[in-house]
């Protein structure tokens, strides 16, 4: 970053200045020099970084620190290097004043860092979050909340620190080492500065302050819906003083269904593209790829046949807990008599191990080999549900483990958190986890893509779904073209047909192991609908408003081993649009999406 000072620095003074020529004789080559062995230590300190930042996050804290007293010392001296009057008084001169000014900046700032971020990092224990006797530790929490805020608010201070520095006036090798440290701040900041804000609130969340209610839906993939797939089954989990237990559980048939209007007004728009039976039917009020307007629905189900109250509906998936179980290790689900009104009933006759290879498989396919008679699924479901919640409040599996577990599960859309608190809602924001759809173009211009099965039974495990997204928005920004093609496969083989289970493929509306979709192309905000087409032929469709976009439900059905490609083109106005990003329905099969931006950096 500071190779050429010893050339660029006296060549400038020289220019602007010619009075000052001896003393810049005398004076440069100082400062050269420090700025020299201030680049030196900040590039020793960048690989120790790198250590500290991974030892604090797999808990090796004693290591941690000693890395962190080395690295001190490094960014101590490109401190001290660049931190005195005589470099102070050359930040006046034309050019290399600037770029002074930036250097010594950098160096202030990355020392704070060090001194202020990842010292009291060091403070933070994740096993503290682990659960002990399916308990939370809460004054373990409100103790991490001081280290947590004190390395956000380092951070603030370090990007508003680097702001008061002119990029335009910089030499390229020190804009270039000013962008990297900016770059690094800012990807921190999201993540630090949101952590501060949810510990500060958890202990609340947790039941610190009375017992909270979670109701969580498993959505059942392989009867796919627009946020997932059908919400089979229910859990109530309880919050209180940090212990967590699941309080009640439920199916969609304990609900009232076949009702003739819905639970709930529905927003026209959304009834006009789903039905009311979005409202009318348990199995169907995940339909909408808006999981806030689903979320009112669920709780007023509940409300109506249980009327526990509910602080927040979380939704996860089979996939989500086979990644979970990467992270716990297994978990064996044993033969049990169980009770369901007033019957006693044997559940399996033989021990189940669900772990990370094999619970979605299990969970939405071969159970019901295993299990032909559905009230035995129910209770299946029931006890595979607390064993896996057994080893999670238990304590089992690393904590960083388990948090990449759920990272990974809300980017794919299979977890989503809908809260009754407007703080935790105003935590959650837009992000995925919200189960929202961006509002703007402004941060990502979103694409959709959502299947909906109207088979009748559980053949999406079969259903292979593909993306690829075009955009011209960088090559004609005053009147960009999206396009979004979506090929689905029914992978099933003709010669597997004869051997599913009746509950996987009734074949009553439709001929047996053919699959019924129907596909939901969602345009960009404020765009506008241009065409679309079933396997390259247009199709004459009309495309509805739905949360300020255009969007189009074409339906297709896939004979095994059939594909079929919908594409829709939408056109959107003159305007900034973020970069283009897809979102779509979670299904069993990983979504293969490939994005075409030509022009766009």
């Amino acid at each position: 970053m500071l190779r050429s000072f010893r050339f660029w620095i006296p060549i400038s003074i020289l220019l602007v200045l010619i009075g000052l020529v001896v003393a810049a004789l005398v004076i440069v080559p100082r400062i050269a020099d420090r700025a020299f062995a201030a680049r030196d230590a900040l590039q020793e300190a960048i690989p120790l970084a790198n250590t500290v930042k991974d030892q604090i996050a797999s808990g090796n804290v004693e290591e941690a620190k000693a890395t962190i007293a080395k690295l001190s010392v490094l960014t101590g001296e490109a401190r001290e290097q660049t931190d005195d009057e005589m470099w102070k008084n050359l930040e006046w001169v034309p050019v290399v004043g600037p770029n002074l000014h930036a250097v010594r900046v950098a160096s202030a700032v990355t020392d704070d860092l060090v001194t202020d971020a990842l010292t009291p990092a060091t403070s933070l224990n994740l096993a503290s979050l682990r659960p002990a006797g399916g308990a939370i530790d809460l004054n373990a929490i409100t103790a991490m909340s001081g280290a947590v805020t004190q390395a956000a608010d380092a951070l603030d201070d370090a990007a508003a620190e680097l702001g008061t520095i002119d990029r335009d006036a910089l030499i390229p090798q020190v804009e270039d080492g000013i962008a990297k440290l900016d770059d690094a701040v800012v990807s921190l900041q999201p993540a630090l500065g949101p952590a501060r804000d949810i510990i500060g609130i958890l202990p609340t969340a947790l039941g610190a302050d009375g017992p909270r209610n979670y109701l969580m839906l498993f959505q059942n993939v392989a009867e796919s819906r627009g946020t997932g797939g059908n919400p089979a089954a229910l859990v109530l989990v309880t919050a209180d003083q940090g212990r967590i237990t699941i309080s009640q559980q439920a199916s969609s048939g304990d609900f009232k269904n076949r009702r003739e209007t819905p639970i709930i007004p529905i927003a026209p728009e959304t009834e006009a593209l789903y039905g009311d039976k979005i409202g009318r039917w348990m199995m169907d009020v995940t339909l909408t790829p808006d999981f806030t307007e689903t979320a009112q629905i669920i709780r007023a189900f509940w409300a109506e046949s249980v009327g526990t109250p509910v602080d927040a509906v979380m939704s996860f998936d089979p996939v989500a807990l086979g990644y979970l179980l990467k992270a716990t290790g297994p978990v064996t689900v044993s033969p049990q008599t169980v009770e369901v009104e007033g019957h006693s009933i044997q559940v399996l006759d033989r021990a189940v191990e669900l772990n990370g290879d094999n619970a979605a498989a299990i969970l939405l396919n071969q159970v019901y080999s295993m299990i032909p008679d559905t009230v035995e699924q129910d209770a299946f479901f029931a006890l595979a549900a607390q064993s896996v919640f057994g080893a999670v409040t238990s304590g089992s599996g690393e904590p960083m483990a388990l948090l990449k577990a759920l990272s990974q599960a809300a980017d794919e859309g299979r977890l989503m958190y809908v809260p009754t608190s407007e703080p935790e809602a105003a935590l959650v924001g837009d992000s995925r986890l919200s189960g929202r759809l961006p509002a703007d173009n402004a941060t990502t211009t979103m694409l959709g893509a959502y299947v909906n099965d109207i088979t009748e039974g559980k053949l999406d495990y079969y259903l292979q779904l593909d993306i690829a997204a075009t955009t011209t928005q960088c090559q004609a920004p005053d009147a960009p073209s999206f396009t979004t093609s979506a090929t689905l496969t029914n992978t099933l083989a003709p010669d597997q047909v004869a051997g599913l289970a009746t509950y996987i493929a009734p074949g009553r509306f439709f001929a047996k192991g053919d699959i019924s979709t129907d596909l939901v192309l969602y345009g960009p905000v404020g765009s506008t609908f241009a065409s679309a087409t079933v396997d390259g032929a247009g199709v004459g469709v009309t495309a509805l408003p739905h949360l300020g976009r255009p969007a189009v439900k074409i339906n297709v059905v896939n004979a095994p081993g059939q594909t079929h490609t919908i594409a829709a083109t939408f056109t959107g106005a003159a305007g900034e649009y973020g970069p283009l990003e897809v979102r779509h329905t979670p299904l069993v099969r990983t979504t293969n999406v490939a994005i075409d931006a030509p022009g766009c950096e």
